[in-house]
This record gives C-alpha cells, structure tokens and sequence, in this order.
C-alpha cells in the first residue's frame, strides 16, 4: 500500500512539474510575442487555470492504465443516429475520453466511439490514415453515411489532412476541434522530438502546405473550441478555424478541455445544432 501512495505523490510531481515548466513556455512566449488583443489575466484565475490543467493532466496520467482493460462497446447498426468518433491528441489514447464519453451518452448521443493511433513518432501523414481507417471501420459497422468527429490537440490537424487528402471528406458531417494546433505551436518548436511533433511546429512546412489549400473539399462543418491559456498550443490563434465558428473560452488548461463542464456544454451545442437549410 505504501508504494501506491508513493507513486501517487510522484505522478502528481511530475505533472505539476510540467504543468508549471509548460505555462512557464506559456508566459514567455505571450511576452515576447504579445496577442493583438492583449487582454489583461486576473490573477486568481490564472492560478485555478493552472491547478486544473495539473489536475486534468494527473488524471490522464492515472487513467493511462485502463488502456489495457477491453471495455469498448461492441459497433451496432446506427438506426439513423449519427455515429461521434473522438479522436485524442499527441501521446494521448481514448481513455482520455472517458469523461466525454460518459457526458455525450447522458445527452442522447447512443453512438460514441473513441478511438487511437500509435505511434506518435512516426509521421502524421500515416497516423492521419489511421484516423481514416477508424471511421471506415465505424461507418461500415453501423451503416451510417457520415459521423461527426470531435479532435483533440493533433487529432485536428490528423482530420484536416485526412479531409484534404487521404479520401475521408463526404464521410465526416461535422468535425469539433478542441485545442488543436490547426497552424502548430511554439511549443513544438522548443521541444526536439522526432515524427508528428516536429511536423506541429508553428507553422511548419506540413501544416503551412495543408492550410494553403484552404477549405477542405466536402460539406464538412467546423467548430474550433480553444482558450487563451492553452498551455500546449500558442500562439491561440493556431487553434482557430478559418471557415467554420470559433469558440473562445478563457482561462482553460489544454489537457482541462477534455474535462472542463462549460467545454462539454459546448460540444454537445455543436453536435447537436440543426442542419442548414438546403
């Protein structure tokens, strides 16, 4: 029992320590290249954003364990409901779902499906058919023509590259994008690691290359829910959609976005918003 509380006390070290190295990142980098609209923090939220965010992070962490456990619900046909794919972000898993899993089915959605792609490492143009693969194997499980897919951190970027090229466009209805480096992030930029996070670097020749080609072909609708203290992705304007609607929620942790009510909220409104007229 003693050595549970002490890897309990050493997760929770560990990601603090980088939940306070990243929004030390954060500081910098919004110092040096100061916002357009440079809105002025208030400090004691800018303190709840931080304990959150290390607390969203300390349970993903505590959580990765359950990967293992084959709880996934077996593909039924949709009987007309539109199937929601959740897609998670660099070195994440669908555990990291859980939380928005649940929230969805409480709100009617029947048909929720998170799914993964390994390695990180390697390059995102081959993680991005993973993606594809995923909604191929959902849409002919169900029989759904279209699903709706919400992207967290890289599974954005992964589902524009995936629309713009790798065939998936006329298969996804609605994409919802939380936190996601759409134009990449400094972050990357500091960070000398191989594969899919090189390619996020701000604006790198990959996403520069996919965002040149502007609006994906398709009928394919675009939410971007994003915060101005992302740790992980700045500038926050990366994390903007160019056609589509933009949703800024302030004082919101990267890793708090997959946990957040007020996000949750918001999900559900995009999913849930009426068809436009023909």
């Amino acid at each position: 029992m003693i050595w549970l509380l002490r890897l309990l006390v050493l997760v929770l070290a560990l990601t603090a320590l980088q939940t306070l190295l990243f929004y030390l990142f954060w500081a910098l980098d919004r110092r040096r290249h100061p916002p357009a609209l440079l809105q002025p923090l208030v400090p004691w939220k800018v303190v709840r954003t931080v304990v959150l965010e290390w607390w969203a992070m300390s349970l993903m962490v505590l959580a990765a364990p359950l990967r293992f456990i084959p709880w996934r619900r077996r593909l039924r046909p949709a009987a007309g409901a539109v199937p929601v794919v959740l897609v998670h972000g660099y070195g994440g898993d669908h555990i990291n779902f859980l939380a928005m899993q649940w929230w969805l089915r409480w709100h009617g959605f029947s048909q929720v499906h998170a799914v993964s792609y390994v390695p990180p490492v390697i390059d995102a143009r081959r993680l991005a058919q993973q993606v594809v693969d995923h909604v191929q194997r959902i849409r002919a499980a169900t029989g759904a023509a279209q699903v709706d897919l919400v992207c967290h951190s890289m599974g954005g970027p992964l589902t524009r590259y995936a629309l713009q090229h790798l065939g998936l466009a006329g298969q996804v209805r609605r994409a919802v994008f939380l936190g996601s480096p759409l134009a990449g992030t400094r972050l990357s930029n500091l960070l000398p690691i191989p594969g899919a996070a090189h390619q996020l670097r701000y604006q790198s020749p990959f996403l520069s290359d996919l965002n040149r080609l502007g609006e994906p072909p398709g009928d394919c609708r675009f939410y971007a829910i994003y915060s101005d203290m992302d740790n992980f992705v700045f500038p926050a304007d990366s994390a903007r959609v160019a056609v589509g609607e933009n949703i800024h929620l302030p004082y919101h942790g990267h890793c708090a976005l997959l946990y957040s009510p007020q996000v949750l909220r918001r999900v559900v409104q995009c999913l849930d918003q009426p068809e436009p007229a023909a």
